[in-house]
């Protein structure tokens, strides 16, 4: 209940300092960088402390595997950027992953209000893979973006842990 709060709150007044902008883009590449600045500000902080979860979980990983999840980390929304995301769809989209995938299914193809925000939580990460793409980004970097919400390698299941808990 109180991580919902948290999360709710961070939506509403995100707190981003500059200190917390140059950490995220010392660990990026310029076309990573790019990305990362044209996400809002709400999914910066959440990068950032997806990443931060990572970075202070002290997983068993080699430097370049660490160096790729925090890229992924710190991208893995990059797609919502494409669109234009209100505190209510954010709200609704928490609410309505605890209904069955039905009725998440029927409201998603229905041509109601209802149906773009969860058109967003279903397609980002396929967007953020292709924006990834073409912004030359690794192979697997790109891939973690993409299933930051069906994991299926190690590394995305660190990736959605630590998602989860943010």
């Amino acid at each position: 209940m109180f991580y919902r709060l948290h999360q709710f709150l961070n939506a509403v007044f995100p707190k981003i300092d500059s200190w917390d902008i140059k950490w995220a883009l010392n660990h990026l590449s310029p076309e990573a960088s790019e990305l990362f600045l044209k996400q809002s500000w709400v999914e910066q902080r959440h990068a950032i402390d997806v990443t931060k979860k990572i970075v202070n979980a002290k997983n068993l990983l080699s430097h370049p595997d660490l160096e790729t999840l925090i890229t992924a980390a710190l991208l893995h929304d990059c797609g919502k950027s494409l669109v234009s995301i209100r505190l209510w769809h954010r709200v609704y989209i928490v609410l309505m992953q605890k209904m069955p995938l039905s009725i998440w299914s029927c409201l998603e193809q229905s041509n109601t209000v209802f149906a773009s925000p969860l058109k967003i939580a279903t397609y980002h990460a396929q967007w953020g893979e292709r924006l990834a793409k073409k912004a030359g980004l690794n192979a697997q970097v790109c891939l973690l973006i993409r299933e930051h919400h069906s994991p299926k390698t190690d590394l995305g299941h660190i990736l959605a842990q630590a998602d989860n808990m943010s």
